[in-house]
Protein backbone atom coordinates (compact mmCIF):
# COMPACT_ATOMS: atom_id res chain seq x y z
CA UNK A 1 0.00 0.00 0.00
CA UNK A 2 1.47 3.82 -1.07
CA UNK A 3 1.31 5.82 1.62
CA UNK A 4 -0.68 8.14 0.17
CA UNK A 5 -3.36 5.07 0.47
CA UNK A 6 -2.25 4.45 4.15
CA UNK A 7 -2.87 8.00 5.14
CA UNK A 8 -6.56 8.20 3.49
CA UNK A 9 -7.13 4.81 5.08
CA UNK A 10 -6.00 6.07 8.27
CA UNK A 11 -7.86 9.84 8.21
CA UNK A 12 -10.93 7.54 7.26
CA UNK A 13 -10.78 5.06 10.19
CA UNK A 14 -10.26 8.00 12.93
CA UNK A 15 -13.13 9.92 11.16
CA UNK A 16 -14.87 6.83 11.67
CA UNK A 17 -13.87 6.31 15.43
CA UNK A 18 -14.89 10.13 16.10
CA UNK A 19 -18.50 9.45 14.27
CA UNK A 20 -19.14 6.77 16.54
CA UNK A 21 -17.75 8.52 20.04
CA UNK A 22 -20.05 11.05 18.85
CA UNK A 23 -23.11 8.58 18.44
CA UNK A 24 -22.52 7.12 21.73
CA UNK A 25 -22.18 10.01 23.88
CA UNK A 26 -25.35 11.50 22.19
CA UNK A 27 -27.35 7.58 22.64
CA UNK A 28 -25.93 7.53 26.08
CA UNK A 29 -26.59 11.05 27.44
CA UNK A 30 -30.53 10.45 25.55
CA UNK A 31 -31.24 6.79 26.85
CA UNK A 32 -28.49 5.21 29.61
CA UNK A 33 -25.46 3.34 28.89
CA UNK A 34 -27.68 -0.34 29.52
CA UNK A 35 -30.63 1.26 27.32
CA UNK A 36 -28.31 2.29 24.12
CA UNK A 37 -27.50 -0.36 21.76
CA UNK A 38 -24.66 -0.91 19.36
CA UNK A 39 -26.69 -0.98 16.97
CA UNK A 40 -28.35 1.95 17.24
CA UNK A 41 -24.86 4.00 17.96
CA UNK A 42 -23.94 1.96 14.30
CA UNK A 43 -26.63 3.30 13.05
CA UNK A 44 -26.52 6.95 14.14
CA UNK A 45 -23.09 7.27 12.95
CA UNK A 46 -23.70 5.39 9.61
CA UNK A 47 -20.63 2.96 10.25
CA UNK A 48 -20.29 -0.66 10.16
CA UNK A 49 -21.18 -2.09 13.51
CA UNK A 50 -18.19 -4.23 13.47
CA UNK A 51 -16.35 -1.00 13.46
CA UNK A 52 -17.19 -0.28 16.84
CA UNK A 53 -15.52 -4.04 18.23
CA UNK A 54 -12.87 -3.09 16.23
CA UNK A 55 -11.98 0.58 17.68
CA UNK A 56 -13.48 -0.29 21.07
CA UNK A 57 -13.61 -3.84 21.73
CA UNK A 58 -16.84 -3.65 23.03
CA UNK A 59 -19.92 -1.28 24.51
CA UNK A 60 -18.13 -0.40 27.72
CA UNK A 61 -14.85 0.49 26.50
CA UNK A 62 -16.82 2.48 24.22
CA UNK A 63 -18.17 4.65 27.49
CA UNK A 64 -14.58 4.14 28.81
CA UNK A 65 -13.39 6.02 25.42
CA UNK A 66 -16.37 8.64 26.18
CA UNK A 67 -15.38 9.27 30.02
CA UNK A 68 -11.73 9.81 28.99
CA UNK A 69 -12.64 12.13 26.30
CA UNK A 70 -14.45 14.52 28.89
CA UNK A 71 -12.59 14.02 31.55
CA UNK A 72 -9.20 15.06 29.88
CA UNK A 73 -10.78 17.92 28.37
CA UNK A 74 -12.42 18.91 31.78
CA UNK A 75 -9.11 18.36 33.52
CA UNK A 76 -7.47 20.61 31.14
CA UNK A 77 -10.10 23.24 32.13
CA UNK A 78 -9.96 22.69 35.40
CA UNK A 79 -5.76 23.08 36.04
CA UNK A 80 -5.98 25.82 33.92
CA UNK A 81 -7.70 27.95 36.01
CA UNK A 82 -5.84 26.75 38.73
CA UNK A 83 -2.41 27.00 37.84
CA UNK A 84 -2.77 30.71 36.68
CA UNK A 85 -0.26 33.33 38.10
CA UNK A 86 -2.89 35.24 40.62
CA UNK A 87 -4.55 35.26 43.91
CA UNK A 88 -6.63 32.41 45.19
CA UNK A 89 -9.66 34.08 45.03
CA UNK A 90 -9.55 34.48 41.48
CA UNK A 91 -8.23 31.86 40.36
CA UNK A 92 -11.35 29.99 42.23
CA UNK A 93 -13.44 32.42 40.64
CA UNK A 94 -12.47 31.22 36.98
CA UNK A 95 -12.73 27.86 38.52
CA UNK A 96 -16.59 28.59 38.93
CA UNK A 97 -16.59 30.41 35.33
CA UNK A 98 -14.99 27.79 33.12
CA UNK A 99 -16.70 24.81 35.32
CA UNK A 100 -20.14 26.34 34.34
CA UNK A 101 -19.11 27.04 30.72
CA UNK A 102 -18.11 23.40 30.16
CA UNK A 103 -21.18 21.96 31.57
CA UNK A 104 -23.03 23.95 30.14
CA UNK A 105 -21.51 23.03 26.63
CA UNK A 106 -21.25 19.49 27.48
CA UNK A 107 -24.70 18.53 28.83
CA UNK A 108 -24.45 14.61 28.07
CA UNK A 109 -21.99 14.80 30.07
CA UNK A 110 -23.97 15.27 33.32
CA UNK A 111 -26.25 12.51 32.18
CA UNK A 112 -24.13 10.11 31.64
CA UNK A 113 -21.90 10.55 35.29
CA UNK A 114 -24.65 10.95 37.02
CA UNK A 115 -26.67 8.05 35.77
CA UNK A 116 -23.36 5.34 36.76
CA UNK A 117 -22.30 7.98 39.97
CA UNK A 118 -26.01 7.18 41.38
CA UNK A 119 -25.43 3.51 41.39
CA UNK A 120 -24.60 2.41 37.52
CA UNK A 121 -22.60 -0.57 36.97
CA UNK A 122 -19.41 1.49 35.73
CA UNK A 123 -19.25 3.99 38.98
CA UNK A 124 -16.05 2.77 39.15
CA UNK A 125 -15.07 4.61 35.70
CA UNK A 126 -16.30 7.89 37.06
CA UNK A 127 -14.49 6.91 40.27
CA UNK A 128 -10.71 6.52 38.52
CA UNK A 129 -11.29 9.93 36.29
CA UNK A 130 -12.81 12.39 39.51
CA UNK A 131 -10.43 10.84 42.28
CA UNK A 132 -7.38 12.98 40.61
CA UNK A 133 -9.50 15.91 40.74
CA UNK A 134 -10.84 15.96 44.22
CA UNK A 135 -7.12 15.53 44.88
CA UNK A 136 -5.95 18.30 43.55
CA UNK A 137 -9.02 20.24 45.06
CA UNK A 138 -8.58 19.03 48.55
CA UNK A 139 -5.16 19.87 48.60
CA UNK A 140 -5.15 23.14 47.16
CA UNK A 141 -7.71 24.01 50.14
CA UNK A 142 -5.57 22.04 52.62
CA UNK A 143 -2.53 23.87 51.63
CA UNK A 144 -4.05 27.62 51.79
CA UNK A 145 -6.30 27.26 54.72
CA UNK A 146 -5.08 25.09 57.81
CA UNK A 147 -8.79 24.94 59.24
CA UNK A 148 -9.74 22.79 56.27
CA UNK A 149 -7.66 19.87 57.04
CA UNK A 150 -10.22 18.44 59.42
CA UNK A 151 -13.42 19.07 61.13
CA UNK A 152 -16.97 20.64 60.11
CA UNK A 153 -15.07 22.21 57.34
CA UNK A 154 -13.25 19.71 55.87
CA UNK A 155 -11.86 20.69 52.52
CA UNK A 156 -13.74 17.19 51.05
CA UNK A 157 -16.41 18.33 52.71
CA UNK A 158 -16.24 21.43 50.95
CA UNK A 159 -15.69 20.23 47.69
CA UNK A 160 -18.93 17.97 47.96
CA UNK A 161 -20.79 21.00 48.66
CA UNK A 162 -19.27 23.16 46.06
CA UNK A 163 -19.94 20.68 43.50
CA UNK A 164 -23.65 19.73 45.24
CA UNK A 165 -24.04 23.76 44.27
CA UNK A 166 -23.07 23.46 40.64
CA UNK A 167 -24.30 19.92 39.43
CA UNK A 168 -27.66 20.17 41.12
CA UNK A 169 -28.34 23.26 38.99
CA UNK A 170 -27.67 20.85 35.68
CA UNK A 171 -29.09 17.91 36.78
CA UNK A 172 -32.53 19.39 37.33
CA UNK A 173 -32.41 21.84 35.05
CA UNK A 174 -36.23 20.92 34.09
CA UNK A 175 -37.31 21.12 37.26
CA UNK A 176 -35.62 24.60 37.68
CA UNK A 177 -36.91 25.79 34.73
CA UNK A 178 -40.95 24.82 35.82
CA UNK A 179 -40.01 26.39 39.56
CA UNK A 180 -38.27 29.71 37.93
CA UNK A 181 -40.70 30.35 35.09
CA UNK A 182 -37.34 31.08 33.13
CA UNK A 183 -34.63 29.01 30.71
CA UNK A 184 -32.00 27.96 33.24
CA UNK A 185 -30.00 27.53 30.79
CA UNK A 186 -29.88 30.86 29.08
CA UNK A 187 -26.59 33.32 28.56
CA UNK A 188 -27.91 35.66 31.33
CA UNK A 189 -29.28 32.80 33.98
CA UNK A 190 -25.99 30.82 33.49
CA UNK A 191 -24.30 34.34 34.29
CA UNK A 192 -26.13 34.91 37.35
CA UNK A 193 -25.85 31.16 38.54
CA UNK A 194 -21.83 32.21 38.15
CA UNK A 195 -22.23 35.06 40.48
CA UNK A 196 -24.27 33.53 42.72
CA UNK A 197 -22.03 30.55 43.27
CA UNK A 198 -19.12 33.57 43.38
CA UNK A 199 -20.53 34.90 46.11
CA UNK A 200 -21.38 31.81 47.69
CA UNK A 201 -17.40 31.04 47.65
CA UNK A 202 -16.50 34.07 48.80
CA UNK A 203 -19.20 33.91 52.31
CA UNK A 204 -16.85 30.44 52.85
CA UNK A 205 -13.64 31.35 52.39
CA UNK A 206 -14.01 34.46 54.72
CA UNK A 207 -15.93 32.17 57.31
CA UNK A 208 -12.60 29.70 56.71
CA UNK A 209 -10.15 32.59 57.28
CA UNK A 210 -11.99 33.77 59.90
CA UNK A 211 -11.21 30.91 61.79
CA UNK A 212 -7.68 30.10 60.99
CA UNK A 213 -7.31 33.84 62.43
CA UNK A 214 -9.08 32.38 65.47
CA UNK A 215 -6.59 29.55 65.98
CA UNK A 216 -3.04 31.72 65.41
Amino acid sequence: MSTTASRRKGRKSSGARARILKAADALFGELGFDAASTREIAQRSGVNKALIHYHFKNKEGLLASVLDEYYQALAATVLEALRAETGLRDRLDRLVDTYVDFLASNRNFNRIIQREASGGRYMDLVQAHTAPLFGVGTTLLKEHFPTTRSGEMAAAQLLVSFYGMVISYFTYSRLLGELMETDPMSPKNLAIRKLHLRRMIAIILESIEGGDADGD
